[in-house]
């Protein structure tokens, strides 16, 4: 997803990213109202691509660092949360065996699964998240009543790609956490995490990329300190773009070149 910018230059965003701590994270309001199904309603009423994803330069760069980015060629159980329409869904199905997408929005979800519809190991789901993730079997198995083998066999946890962009700042704090937490829990040792999210200020919303990806960070070192060496999250990449946040992690300590056998 994309949202128009606002009035702040490149040289604030990155003073307030270096200033983002965890105390003002946690004055942000604790709300659990902060996802509007209304909100997204709203986008996609008469309009297909609201954020331009199809024509935008913006946004296909970013897709083509997103997947240039990833330490991984081949993924086998994939996830998408926020998949939108499906644009980016259907460049990741091309990267893994098995491919689950997330989105809220009835019509995002019409949207990714008629762009989908010749991938028949990518099943697109609707939900909220960060509820549909606790109960993911069972919406699968809603969704695709006559895949219940299938459904059984695959597109659960754990998976070897979490890919989560431009939705958390939608949360409230409470379910960014939950949302972490699910990835923790959930990504398969050796597997990839995705992060990526737009960092300017959103109307309607208090958090921005900056505060999310600092918590995300916080976060992970936190597990880190409590894990064994063979389950801690290696920070594989980072890029701090003028207009977006990447930040990958992988649940191993190997790199691309120690993959490859480089050193």
């Amino acid at each position: 997803m994309s949202h128009s910018p606002k009035s702040t230059t490149s040289a604030d965003l990155v003073d307030s990213f270096a200033k983002t701590t965890l105390d003002s994270f946690s004055h942000i309001d604790n709300r659990t109202d902060a996802y509007s199904e209304t909100y997204f309603d709203a986008l996609y009423n008469d309009n297909t691509d609201p954020w331009e994803y199809q024509t935008r330069w913006y946004e296909k760069r970013k897709r083509d660092i997103c997947l240039a980015i990833l330490p991984q060629e081949k993924y086998s159980n994939a996830i998408e949360l926020g998949s939108g329409n499906g644009v980016f869904s259907e460049l990741l199905a091309h990267r893994c065996q098995t491919l689950t997408c997330v989105d809220g929005n009835h019509q995002a979800v019409a949207l990714a699964k008629q762009r989908l519809a010749n991938y028949a190991h990518a099943k697109v789901i609707q939900g909220v998240i960060p509820n549909t993730l606790l109960n993911l079997q069972d919406a699968l198995l809603k969704a695709y009543p006559l895949s219940e083998s299938e459904v059984l066999d695959t597109h659960n946890p754990p998976f070897d790609l979490i890919v989560i962009s431009e939705i958390l700042y939608y949360l409230s704090p409470t379910d960014l956490d939950k949302v972490i937490a699910w990835s923790q829990q959930n990504l398969a040792i050796g597997g990839t995490i995705l992060f990526c999210h737009w960092r300017y200020s959103i109307d309607g919303f208090v958090m921005t990329g900056e505060t999310v990806h600092q918590r995300l960070h916080q976060t992970f070192h936190t597990i880190n300190d409590k894990e064994t060496p063979q389950a801690t999250f290696n920070h594989q990449s980072q890029i701090v773009d003028c207009d977006f946040l990447l930040d990958v992690w992988q649940r191993s300590p190997r790199s691309v070149a120690m993959q490859e056998n480089l050193i």
